[in-house]
């Protein structure tokens, strides 16, 4: 409703009021399957079987699927149509495009669209425009210029693009996963995008794996791409994007959100004019705990409100002080839990007993850097050197608001060699600073 409130009831269906079943028939869809409901045009649509199916124009409120006299046909009649196909083409979902109704089956996909200005019984054509398996589990998303819909024919998964799909002509089509083949599991029917944020996600129910792709088109030309995964405590069960924040339900039955960009309500400290933001998973602020000289350990016990159902952890469990007040200013420490029951109480070294404090996980990063070739531009094409055998000497790692990390570098016939450095040294930055550079390379 205008207010956001929802209102849920059974529909009012507008009757027959003229003809009967020879001049005014029955729509197509009555005693049969509906796959899918949809609006277009100012009409609902429905598809079941190989029909399309609209009502009248502007009848949303009471859907009138009838002709409005049984002598001609009328602009705002409601449209009945199929696919013509040599194959079993039940249609399952469609999208809007700019030139129409964009339907899809199993094996290939149609367009309804009309040949004037004009969407009536007598103007609407429902055209075959490209023959390409699809996944009837997900639904296909916009992602601005191009429709993305995925295919599950095969062992693994594949994420097709389609553009420029017109009444005339097949449209263009690019298997955007082909870069890594294996990377997206088969059976996936959880599929969401953030066109804001240039970014699709992939995802299976009961699985703890989201796999994500980031995309940066400029005009017509895709610029770059890149490919990620995402890790969570517990399965998902749903998820979906809104504005600039991505949201899941895990099988608890928590929903939980991660930001795209910064927000105002992320945990974060301004030092220097510069603003560091504090990485950590299922973050909840806590108190009260109890210092004890002695052992020099603060203990923090009955505090059932952290993290709750998160029985799995990503990460280590830590606390971080995020109060400009105390020299610990964006300092953390890791949590040693005691394992009593209910498992609540924890320990962490040191005077933490008075502070703006937050616990959770620190998470996992990981990049995989590619084999890397000797390549030499013709023209406006690159052609790599696979062949030759190439050592790189050195290389040169840019990164932004860092502190500790590791390289591994994986050599063949040799054991892997790992270092691990530091974003700033000690005694390279004042006591009182956070131990993090703005920017750092390596």
């Amino acid at each position: 409703q205008a207010d956001g409130d929802f209102l849920v009831k059974k529909y009012t269906w507008a009757d027959r009021t003229v003809g009967d079943n020879n001049t005014n028939q029955i729509p197509t869809f009555v005693g049969q399957t509906i796959n899918k409901v949809l609006f277009f045009r100012n009409r609902l649509v429905f598809l079941s079987g190989e029909n399309v199916i609209t009502s009248r124009t502007g009848t949303i409120a009471t859907p009138n699927f009838w002709s409005e006299t049984a002598l001609t046909v009328g602009i705002n009649d409601p449209v009945d149509i199929s696919c013509a196909s040599l194959y079993p083409s039940d249609l399952f979902d469609a999208i809007e495009i700019t030139t129409g109704l964009l339907c899809f089956s199993s094996n290939a996909q149609f367009l309804l669209s009309a040949d004037e200005t004009t969407f009536n019984p007598d103007t609407a054509k429902l055209r075959a425009v490209a023959w390409y398996n699809y996944d009837k589990i997900t639904s296909p998303i916009s992602l601005g210029r191009t429709i993305g819909f995925i295919d599950n024919s095969n062992k693994y998964s594949r994420f097709m693009e389609t553009a420029n799909v017109n009444r005339e002509g097949a449209p263009v089509l690019q298997n955007t996963s082909e870069l890594v083949p294996t990377l997206l599991p088969k059976d996936l029917d959880l599929f969401t995008n953030s066109k804001e944020n240039n970014l699709v996600f992939f995802g299976k129910t009961n699985s703890d794996t989201v796999v994500g792709y980031k995309y940066l088109r400029m005009g017509d030309q895709q610029q770059q791409s890149a490919w990620f995964k995402w890790k969570f405590n517990n399965p998902l069960k749903y998820h979906f994007c809104i504005n600039d924040q991505y949201f899941f339900l895990d099988t608890d039955n928590f929903l939980q959100s991660v930001n795209f960009i910064q927000e105002d309500t992320d945990l974060s400290i301004d030092q220097d004019g510069v603003n560091y933001l504090v990485h950590l998973d299922n973050y909840t602020s806590i108190s009260s705990g109890s210092y004890s000289a002695t052992t020099n350990l603060t203990t923090f016990t009955n505090q059932s409100t952290w993290i709750p159902s998160v029985t799995s952890p990503n990460g280590k469990l830590v606390l971080v002080d995020i109060d400009s007040n105390t020299a610990r200013e964006g300092r953390y420490a890791e949590c040693t839990l005691l394992g009593n029951s209910p498992n609540d109480d924890f320990t962490v070294p040191g005077d933490w007993s008075s502070a703006t404090l937050y616990i959770g996980y620190l998470y996992e990063y990981n990049v995989e850097f590619p084999r890397f070739y000797l390549q030499r531009s013709q023209g406006g094409a690159s052609q790599s050197d696979i062949n030759s055998k190439l050592t790189v000497h050195r290389m040169k790692l840019n990164f932004g608001k860092i502190g500790l990390y590791e390289t591994t570098l994986t050599r063949v016939g040799k054991s892997d060699y790992t270092e691990v450095y530091e974003s700033t040294d000690l005694d390279e930055y004042d006591a009182s600073d956070a131990p993090y550079l703005a920017e750092k390379i390596k």
